[in-house]
């Protein structure tokens, strides 16, 4: 009777479209179903992208040296899941990272239990922008990830100092230049045992956010650091 009563103030709505739920759908509507293009199995070695078949890196990361080692993501970024991802940042749906995190762990469990992380590390964002915000996407995603993984999720190691412009109106260098600095690590003396770490984020696209952060993880002394994205694809 509860269920029915919160469900009448707060119905659930389909993760891709935002459409009501009917009773028997769960999480992603009838129409939209198929529509989270998934990587699939052709995907570059190195960050995680659709590439042709036969393909082991995509351009590139042929010719892009990076801190991290490697990364996978969940889904192509096309234009169904930038909308969902959309409202998910930006209009409140904070229920979307329960999809997001289980996807997380169902694509990409044998690849997580192969590195076994000491933790999971969200991108952070600035303080500014989480108090406009009131959430971090990156760390909601890492805290669903987290339950069904069984690894511990840090949030208050990497910090964010800089209050950046968006990654989404610049160029692939403009991106890197604009993150220069922009991360730090407090209390780094804690952590002194930690030697492997996933970081969090929802979208990769030029690898700038996630190559910043592990700048720093490397600096203190973290060897093997990969990443774990909701998608990947060129910025649109």
């Amino acid at each position: 009777m509860l269920v029915g009563i919160w469900d009448i103030f707060y119905p659930r709505r389909c993760v891709i479209c935002d459409r009501i739920l009917r009773m028997k759908e769960q999480e992603i509507c009838s129409q939209c179903k198929g529509l989270p293009l998934l990587i699939g199995e052709n995907f570059c070695m190195k960050c995680g992208k659709r590439v042709p078949e036969g393909q082991e890196y995509c351009e590139d990361c042929q010719s892009k040296k990076t801190t991290f080692l490697c990364g996978r993501s969940v889904f192509s970024y096309n234009r169904d899941l930038r909308r969902s991802i959309a409202r998910f940042k930006y209009h409140g749906r904070q229920e979307y990272a329960s999809y997001y995190g289980r996807m997380m762990y169902k694509v990409h469990k044998e690849w997580i239990q192969k590195i076994q992380p000491d933790m999971l590390l969200p991108v952070p964002v600035h303080k500014k922008r989480l108090q406009q915000r009131g959430y971090n996407q990156a760390e909601l995603i890492a805290k669903e990830l987290g339950v069904h993984a069984r690894i511990p999720v840090v949030t208050d190691w990497l910090c964010r100092q800089e209050n950046t412009l968006p990654q989404k109106e610049l160029s692939a260098q403009e991106r890197f230049q604009n993150l220069q600095g922009a991360f730090a690590v407090k209390e780094a003396e804690l952590y002194t045992n930690i030697n492997c770490v996933i970081i969090i984020d929802d979208i990769y696209t030029t690898g700038s956010t996630i190559e910043a952060c592990s700048q720093v993880m490397r600096k203190i002394g973290v060897q093997n650091i990969y990443f774990l994205c909701l998608c990947s694809g060129q910025a649109e």
